[in-house]
């Protein structure tokens, strides 16, 4: 892949979610699910953890200068992950999921100068229902 000089390569979300699967699946994770979509959100991926099922927004950023991957999960971010959780939880074939514990992980892609590479991290149980500004039942 051609760069301009000091410009990180072009990583698409879907290279960085397929990133972020591996680097799930290496910790333990089994991928349930990738790219749920619903009139009121998307997830990128879904996964289990243990007995734990996760929801994770992957996020992809090139410039720190922003706050990165991680700060682009606002309160309103947050709001509409809960909200396709909740209705991914809510279709039927679901129903044995509902009981398990659920957590919101992120997992960031940021581009490493002194790697000249890109740098992923997870951050699990990034947010909580109450942090997204949503009384739920999750």
């Amino acid at each position: 892949m051609c760069t301009a000089r000091g410009s990180p390569p072009r990583l698409s979300g879907a290279e960085a979610e397929r990133a972020a699967a591996e680097l799930l699946q290496a910790g333990g994770h089994r991928i349930l699910q990738r790219n749920f979509s619903s009139r009121v959100g998307e997830l990128d991926l879904i996964t289990m953890d243990g007995d734990t099922l996760c929801f994770v927004e992957v996020k992809a950023r090139f410039d720190p200068r922003f706050g990165g991957g991680a700060a682009a999960v606002d309160r309103r971010k947050r709001g509409r992950l809960v909200r396709a959780a909740e209705a991914f939880l809510c279709q039927p074939e679901q129903s044995a999921l509902r009981r398990c514990p659920c957590r919101f992980d992120v997992v960031t892609a940021s581009w490493s100068e002194e790697e000249g590479d890109w740098t992923f991290t997870h951050y699990r149980d990034a947010f909580t229902v109450d942090d997204a500004g949503r009384r739920s039942w999750l």
